[in-house]
């Protein structure tokens, strides 16, 4: 190729040449041959391929478009392109010689340009030069026009073969093909060699890529800057939006426990929005010790009368008629009955099957409840002499039912309670009469009805003649049955008498002797208007007191010469005028008082029911009486609890009913015995040697374990959860044995540890059954690695631990909990049986701990300990236990022993007064107190939570 081509000038600072006003720098004439991507890629590499100061305005395309007519206007468009152009490059194909618009853009370059400043790119067809005739073969040249080109050129002219290029892929700029063909175009266009341009363009694309990877890297690291400052303050922004959440918690759980007693239906919702904000061990601790808070049934207006059966039904008598309640189902009525005449007493017979309300008219109506549900009318008659109000009803065993009004009463046999029968009438102002009917008490009054200072016993022949027989006073202040109907009260079993009086005081007589009554003791209040009502327990250990102050006093009679006084319950707004204890006397009903003279009855009145355990508050939602104070311990499946040890009984806790006694397994020892539950649930071991017994049928323990009969009970007792292995111990201070108990009917010794305890919960196997912790007799804790078949051997030890009293396994086997003889209970890593670690320690408990017990979820643990208290500890975190509550239950537990049941949802703490049981299934406590209670409302939200959106928690 010839390479005669003048130089072309450098442009000037301007982007121009001197003197001349050239807007482009290059005319590119093609067609078809070319597609236009590939034309497009092409024109960028040709622009980009410059130096730093070389910057071309811009490449005239244009392609010739067959179905495209010859236009005036577009040939002036062209032309003025060319005109502005320096060069004009041809890229030559045969479609390009024979476009029109090709050739006259050539005939015009030739015609007003230099064949100097006209450069060929060869993209199709054939190109041939003949050196003999000076021109171009146009025998075989098809690339070019031959009449515009045929004397154009004097000699070999340069051109450029880019046949090779056929897609816009291959356009790269790294490609050195195409470096080539470029720096062919571009020197002529600039004035410099070929070889100096790709040198160039070599050291800007290098320049270029160490810019390109440096602004990548300093992006790459503004950008991870950029996220780490974003990270930090997203991790920032929920840090802080979760301690705002656990503050808000905390603090509702504050306000609940400040209003649980005046306020519980709001407290409730409260607790539950705590959880819902953030479950912290202040709101978990509020939700297992929610069962305290009394539940509230609203009357509709004012509630007349109240009454709880022996199958634990309770009847409200309200403005609008009667509902039958089944507190342990919930607070949502399972009978109502509208409309009917208004109810002013009621009363159960002692069996829980019938039912008496007496009317404001005086008439008696007799009810069927069997069946809660759908009580059936048995009878309607008058009872009293000038159809006054009943203030007083009472149904006896015999048969019998008693009526008071204020002035008189009188008795009929209801023993056919479809035909009531009038017996008698009773003496004037009758106030109470006992259980069984043999004795009533009246008020003395003169003939103006001013009180005369005693009361008088009465007894009533059982002959079926009604009459009455007066037997004794009683000095006494003026009980007034017109204020409150139930002042005098008998005990259960009819020996004690309780006389309230408007003197705020409550005097205990002993009338096993009806002629020879007793004053035991004085029950002293402090209220504004005295005492409203009084009522015994079923047991007459203890006696509920409401005064004129809306308070609940509890007493402890369980020895009447020695009353102690219990807890108080406030809540009520109004005198409690009603009080009544369920049949297992764990719950006290309370009622709000009506004033007759003073109450417009548009206040709706409420009935509490409050949880007890004797004369102490409590949070357990049962109790089971069992004695002794030995791990209560649940089978596999927690549908059977063994408790107590003295002896040992086995309950039915599945949830599905009350829990109730099912069997009572003999106990070997006067002292007690530790029992446990083998893996498979069907065996329960107990004494020492060990004996096995059959629990197939709960109800009837069958003994598995023959040979001589045991003497020794274990003290101590832990079943291996996989392999069928059991360690017990003796009395206190005697070595820790292994056996197998794969034959129940032979369990047999594998080895005597060399070990020593006094705790009741001083054994436990690890969840994989790998490992037992026991105590040393130095005090530490030994873990030993066991197997079937084989004697245990050592794995390990805890040589900071001393005074061990109790040790408990966390549910995946990793963590160690250790009670000792100082209160402390500390967390260890025992994933490394050779290396322990000890994690946390927590020291709130004054005595030594006696019960330890970990909850399957592995979040929380309760503790027992000498002190008496019963605490529950957040373990999320194992370095630093924190206290979550102490339960409560009234009073002290020492010695206590603790224990969950396998599927978490429920506690049992088993000391000397018998083994309770709490809920700790947050799922379950959530619903229950849901149910319990209505729906927050928007002004209360706004209340106490006035920056957050109305969200009702149990909607």
């Amino acid at each position: 190729m010839s390479d005669h081509l003048r130089r072309i000038p450098r442009r000037g600072a301007g982007g121009t040449p001197p003197g001349e006003p050239w807007a482009y720098d290059a005319f590119i004439s093609y067609s078809h041959a070319w597609d236009k991507d590939v034309a497009k890629a092409f024109q960028n590499a040709l622009q980009g391929f410059d130096r730093p100061w070389y910057r071309p305005r811009s490449l005239k395309l244009f392609r010739d478009e067959t179905n495209l007519a010859a236009s005036p206007h577009l040939w002036q468009e062209i032309e003025r392109g060319l005109t502005r152009s320096r060069w004009l490059v041809v890229m030559a194909s045969p479609l390009s010689a024979a476009s029109p618009w090709v050739r006259q853009e050539i005939r015009w370059w030739l015609t007003h340009r230099s064949v100097d400043t006209l450069l060929i790119g060869w993209t199709d067809g054939t190109l041939l030069w003949d050196p003999e005739r000076a021109g171009f073969d146009w025998s075989r040249t098809d690339a070019l026009p031959e009449q515009e080109m045929e004397r154009a050129f004097g000699a070999e002219p340069r051109w450029v073969d880019l046949r090779w290029l056929r897609g816009p892929e291959q356009a790269s700029a790294a490609d050195p093909r195409l470096i080539e063909c470029i720096a062919e175009f571009v020197a002529p266009l600039t004035g410099r060699s070929k070889d100096e341009l790709i040198g160039d363009h070599v050291r800007r694309h290098r320049q270029t890529r160490r810019l390109v990877r440096a602004t990548l890297a300093t992006l790459t690291v503004l950008v991870l800057l950029a996220v780490a400052g974003g990270v930090t303050a997203y991790t920032q922004r929920n840090a802080a939006r979760a301690q705002t959440l656990v503050a808000q918690s905390r603090q509702l759980v504050a306000e609940a426990s400040s209003i649980r007693d005046a306020q519980p239906d709001l407290a409730r919702q409260l607790i539950v929005q705590a959880y819902r904000l953030a479950p912290t061990a202040e709101a978990v601790g509020a939700l297992v010790d929610s069962h305290a808070m009394p539940r509230v049934v609203h009357g509709r207006g004012a509630v007349r009368a109240t009454g709880y059966s022996s199958r634990g039904l309770l009847a409200v008598a309200d403005d609008d008629g009667l509902r039958l309640f089944d507190p342990a189902r919930g607070t949502r009525p399972v009978f109502t009955e509208s409309g009917k005449r208004e109810a002013t007493a009621v009363a159960f017979s002692p069996d829980g099957k019938r039912l008496a309300l007496g009317g404001a008219d005086g008439t008696v109506r007799l009810l069927d409840v069997t069946d809660g549900s759908r009580p059936k009318t048995l009878a309607e008659t008058s009872a009293v002499r000038n159809r006054e109000m009943i203030s007083v009803l009472v149904l006896t065993s015999g048969g019998r039912l008693f009526a008071m009004t204020w002035k008189t009463g009188a008795v009929l046999d209801v023993s056919d309670p479809t035909r009531p029968r009038l017996l008698g009438h009773l003496p004037g102002y009758p106030v109470a009469a006992s259980p069984d009917g043999d004795l009533i008490v009246t008020e003395e009054r003169d003939t103006g009805a001013g009180y005369l200072g005693h009361l008088r016993l009465w007894s009533v022949s059982g002959s079926g003649s009604g009459r009455a027989r007066p037997i004794a006073k009683i000095v006494s202040p003026p009980v007034d049955l017109s204020e409150a109907s139930q002042r005098v009260v008998f005990s259960p079993s009819g020996s004690l008498l309780a006389v309230a009086d408007a003197e705020s005081r409550v005097r205990l007589w002993d009338v096993a002797d009806p002629a020879r009554p007793v004053a035991r003791a004085d029950l002293h209040a402090q209220s504004r208007s005295g005492i409203y009502s009084v009522t015994f327990s079923p047991d007459a250990a203890t006696v509920a007191t409401g005064d004129s102050d809306g308070t609940v006093a509890l007493w402890d009679v369980s020895d009447p010469l020695r009353p102690r006084s219990g807890a108080r319950l406030s809540g009520h707004k109004k005198a409690v005028a009603g009080l009544f204890f369920s049949p297992d006397g764990q719950t006290v009903a309370s009622a709000d008082a009506y004033d007759t003279l003073f109450d417009d009855g548009k206040d709706a009145r409420t009935v509490r029911l409050w949880a007890v355990s004797g004369s102490a508050r409590t949070s357990a939602f049962t109790i089971l009486p069992a004695e002794g104070s030995f791990p209560p311990v649940f089978g596999p499946d927690s549908r059977l609890l063994a408790a107590g040890g003295e002896p040992t009984t086995v309950w039915r806790v599945d949830g599905r009913t009350t829990p109730h006694l099912l069997s009572t397994v003999q106990t070997v020892n006067p002292g007690g015995q530790a029992a446990a539950f083998g893996a498979d649930g069907h065996t329960l071991v107990s004494g020492m040697p060990l004996k096995a017994w059959d629990m197939t049928d709960p109800a009837h323990p069958r003994s598995l374990t023959g040979g001589a009969a045991r003497t020794v009970g274990a003290r101590s007792l832990a079943v291996n959860p996989v392999l069928p292995l059991a360690a017990a111990r003796g009395g206190p201070g005697e070595r820790a044995q292994v056996w197998d108990i794969g034959d129940p009917a032979r369990p047999t010794l594998l080895s005597t540890l060399d070990s020593a305890g006094d705790g009741r919960q001083d054994l436990a196997f690890s969840p994989d059954g790998t490992l037992l912790a026991a105590p040393t007799r130095t005090g530490g804790v030994q873990l030993w690695r066991v197997a079937r078949h084989a004697p245990p051997e050592p794995a390990g030890d805890l040589p900071e631990a001393q005074g061990t009293r109790a040790l408990a396994f966390g549910p995946r086997g990793r963590t160690l909990l250790v009670g000792d003889e100082s209160g402390t209970v500390s967390t260890w890593d025992v994933s490394r049986p050779g290396r322990p670690v000890r994690q946390g320690v927590s020291a709130r408990h004054t005595g030594a701990i006696t019960g330890l017990a970990f909850h399957p979820g592995g979040e929380i643990m309760a503790t027992g300990g000498q002190d008496g208290r019963i605490r529950l500890w957040d373990v999320r975190n194992r370095s630093r236990p924190v206290e979550m509550i102490a339960l409560s239950d009234g009073g002290l537990y020492p010695h206590a022993t603790v224990g969950f049941s396998p599927d978490g949802r429920l506690l049992a703490i088993s000391g000397s007064t018998g083994v309770r049981l709490w809920t700790v299934d947050r799922t379950g406590i959530l619903q229950r107190l849901c149910a319990d209670s209505p729906r927050i409302t928007p002004d209360r939200w706004a209340q106490y939570l006035p920056d957050r959106p109305y969200d009702p928690p149990c909607s």
